[in-house]
């Protein structure tokens, strides 16, 4: 028995939304006591029970309110960039309050101790809470047409089922008036399936009023028929055939790297503030180097701004899968726990963080944030003196600070990694286990296999993965030595010359971005570069200076603009955006992606065009990529890494790593 309760709370901390804070809602917080000591800290557990009580006595809520968001109303950059230690340190708060089947926002100002706006927002609705969750789940597996579903398909309702309500995304056909719906899958794990097989039970799917606990419909169609377990795929999965010897690195000393209680980062001339968001999962802000002495503006804020994963099956208990994960689940919400030796090395700085759940308290996610250094075992940069016959050169090593999501099935390892040479890296590693469909073919000789992999891969015997894409967006809110920027593009174009037997050769075309919108492909060019410079500062050599944007993954969205869940992530579209700097544009897909019929987010924040040449600008980068499913994912993806630089370009007189290391002699060979 106690085996068995162990996979059902890893079935659903795995597959689904099963609650990894509803135990600590209910119970007494233990939050750690938090100061604040800087303007951008996140909310203290203090100051979240404060606003939900300002905000209950007010009448802007009540005992039945729930709360999709409590957090840091974000002070006005330009106030930020004031302030000094020991200057006060003005709160706000923003919440998003769901009661009666109405949203409305507030805002709380902890410092005056009162609630100064509240605004009703008919129609929005707030992420997936627990409470709606559960209610939902609850009241679809007490249903009768559920139970008989079951037993057509020769299953009987008990321990062995597991029901996972979704979003429910949008489809013009579900007409539910605004009601706040999910939709809702069903699984089994008989047999001591481990959690990443358990075999979904097709054509069975509930639409339930998470609100209310009304079943507003069943639905019952197909019925495919649950195959026996493969073998080997039990309990004992994750025990390796050939354990690997064991491959670390040390650390001398304490290392390099300084963490403190308020999530105050350095390392090496690299200084930077992490935060905990229950929507964006961390937040890195006031991203500093160090350059000779001056600490030099890189960033004012990095977080990831919405996850868009279409699936690509148009069965009806699928199509509704174009998950918004960000907006409708929350990076924070779903954060996992990190395992020092696997996530992390054992030498990495392991942090806490705290979240505000749906009652108007909080919860501790325990090891959340992992913040390290590490040797890449490549060269920072050497060369081999032949006539000297030695090697001068230096080891690479980086920062790097992590946290990880659980998302249903994906687990998304979400870095953001810092060299000595001043580059950035943004890089998701995606891992998990696909999402399942049951079949009845075995094998792709099978008689229905070829009709049933008509929108996936058959990646087991039984077992369909439907093909879908990663959306990631970031918003990049980068200074480069200040706020007046300007975008440029570096073309390379093909140019024919008529001299030195050569008859042609490239060159490169620099583009001034005068106005926010998406960045197009230019496809006459040899490829581009972006980079935000500048025009008003200059290094040595009088060039001004610039952070290169190389990214590494560009698939963009090839779905039609008028499919409904296209239409409300544009961001999607193009890898590249850019807007104007204003203080309420921080989510891609806008602020209420749940449920939302239309898009709110990049394309309406750009759709004034306004100018941006010498401006405090937002880059928005979307990270995408296809993933078509094959048999190497099972029973386990592995961790299948996506990234972009942020590198300088004109910006220091000379490579800045070289401060640290003069070069090391290598022995002659």
């Amino acid at each position: 028995m106690k085996k068995f309760i162990r996979t059902l709370i890893a079935f659903m901390s795995l597959f689904c939304l099963f609650d990894k804070t509803v135990v600590a809602q209910e119970a007494k917080d233990k939050s750690p006591v938090i100061t604040v000591a800087h303007p951008m800290d996140a909310l203290t557990p203090a100051e979240i029970k404060t606003a939900a009580e300002l905000l209950r006595t007010s009448s802007a809520a009540d005992k039945q309110s729930l709360f999709g968001a409590i957090t840091l109303l974000g002070p006005l950059k330009s106030d930020v960039l004031a302030w000094k230690p020991g200057m006060p340190i003005p709160r706000q708060a923003f919440a998003i309050i769901r009661n009666q089947g109405q949203t409305s926002e507030a805002v709380v100002d902890l410092t005056a101790g009162k609630v100064v706006q509240v605004t009703k927002k008919p129609g929005q609705h707030p992420m997936i809470m627990d409470r709606f969750w559960i209610k939902a789940r609850d009241a679809f597996m007490a249903d009768k047409r559920y139970v008989a579903a079951l037993e057509k398909r020769g299953l009987k309702a008990g321990k062995t089922i597991f029901c996972t309500p979704n979003s429910a995304g949008y489809l013009p056909e579900d007409a539910y008036q605004d009601r706040h719906i999910v939709k809702i899958p069903c699984f089994t794990s008989e047999n001591k399936l481990h959690p990443s097989i358990a075999r979904p039970i097709e054509g069975l799917m509930g639409i339930v009023d998470a609100e209310s606990g009304e079943v507003l419909a069943v639905h019952d169609r197909e019925i495919v028929a649950l195959p026996p377990a493969p073998e080997g795929y039990g309990d004992d999965l994750a025990k390796p055939d050939s354990p690997l010897k064991a491959v670390t690195f040390a650390v001398a000393g304490k290392g390099n790297v300084r963490v403190s209680e308020n999530y105050k980062i350095d390392w090496l001339n690299w200084s930077m503030r992490a935060r905990a968001d229950k929507r964006a999962g961390v937040i890195i802000s006031l991203v500093k180097f160090n350059d000779n002495g001056k600490p030099r503006d890189m960033a004012y804020q990095m977080n990831v701004a919405e996850m868009f994963v279409p699936y690509m099956d148009p069965n009806p208990t699928w199509a509704y899968r174009t998950f918004m994960d960000a907006g409708e689940f929350g990076l924070g919400y779903l954060m996992s726990s990190l395992q020092a030796g696997v996530d992390c090395p054992t030498t990495a700085n392991f942090m806490d963080l705290t979240f505000p759940n749906d009652v108007g308290g909080t919860y501790t996610r325990n090891k959340a944030l992992c913040v390290f250094e590490r040797p890449t075992g490549d060269p920072a940069w050497r060369h081999y003196s032949a006539s000297r016959k030695h090697v001068t050169g230096q080891p690479q090593t980086e920062l790097v600070v992590r946290h990880t999501p659980t998302l249903g099935n994906y687990d998304y390892v979400i870095d953001y990694v810092f060299s000595p040479q001043g580059t950035i890296k943004l890089r998701i590693g995606s891992t998990g286990f696909d999402a399942v469909k049951s079949t009845a073919a075995i094998d792709m000789e099978s008689p229905t296999a070829e009709a049933d992999t008509a929108f996936g891969s058959l990646i087991a015997s039984y077992l369909i993965a439907p093909n879908h894409d990663h959306y990631f967006s970031f918003r990049l809110d980068l200074d480069v030595d200040g706020q007046a920027n300007t975008l440029l593009q570096d073309s390379f174009l093909p140019t024919p010359i008529s001299n030195g037997g050569r008859k042609s050769l490239w060159t490169v075309k620099t583009q001034r971005f005068l106005k926010e919108g998406p960045i197009t492909t230019d496809h006459t060019s040899g490829g581009r570069l972006l980079r935000l410079s500048n025009g008003k500062t200059t290094n040595k050599l009088k060039q001004h200076p610039s952070l290169w944007l190389n990214a590494h993954h560009d698939a963009q969205s090839i779905l039609d603009l008028a499919d409904p869940p296209q239409m409300r992530a544009g961001f999607a579209t193009n890898q590249f955006w850019v807007s104007k700097l204003k203080p309420d544009e921080l989510w891609s897909a806008g602020l209420y992606p749940n449920l939302s019929t239309k898009d709110e987010g990049l394309p309406q924040f750009v759709g004034d065009g306004e100018a941006i040449a010498d401006e405090d600008i937002v880059v928005w980068y979307t990270m995408g990529f296809r993933h078509l499913t094959r048999p190497e994912d099972f029973p386990f993806l592995p961790t299948f890494w996506h990234e972009m630089t942020i590198r300088p370009a004109f910006f220091f007189d000379r490579d800045p790593s070289m401060t640290f290391n003069p070069g090391i002699d290598r022995p002659k060979q």
